[in-house]
């Protein structure tokens, strides 16, 4: 039932008081979101198989057995902080996530056209490029990730 009534607001010292119990609770998860220290060496391996394994003789094997590894490593990370990301806090950890991606996807395929030139030892130098760029990359994209949720930007 509607009524002519204008809608009771709280008081200032109720507002604040709101705003500063949100706040809070940002700043409780995003040091909850954190990742364990293991995590991002982790996934830095993975993307480094990825990238070795046009150079091998079962790249399917390193391909699948490193897509199996990201499902235990993204399960695990969720088990630890008993939290599912499912997309990024905003926009700058959105662009973080893009060139993170487009990083790895170069590598990649940076590794399949020397393996497709005959070139096979200098993919180890494309792995090793994907290893630190995911290691660092993900570094860099939790610190802002966090940054998004303790800020509510």
């Amino acid at each position: 039932m509607e009524s002519n009534e204008p809608p009771h607001g709280g008081t200032p010292e109720e507002a604040r008081a709101a705003l500063a119990a949100l706040q809070a609770d940002r700043a409780a998860l995003a040091e909850r979101i954190a990742s364990p220290w293991w995590y991002h060496p982790a996934l830095a391996a993975v993307m480094a198989a990825f990238a070795v394994s046009p150079a091998t003789s079962a790249p399917g094997v390193l391909v699948v057995g490193g897509s199996v590894a990201l499902i235990f490593l993204v399960q695990a990370q969720e088990k630890g902080s008993g939290l599912s990301v499912t997309r990024p806090a905003g926009p700058r950890s959105l662009a973080v996530l893009l060139a993170y991606g487009a990083v790895a996807i170069a590598l990649v395929v940076a590794s399949l056209v020397l393996a497709a030139a005959g070139e096979r030892p200098w993919i180890a130098a494309t792995a090793g490029l994907a290893f630190a760029s995911m290691l660092g990359g993900g570094l860099v994209y939790d610190r802002v990730y966090r940054a998004e949720l303790r800020d509510g930007r």
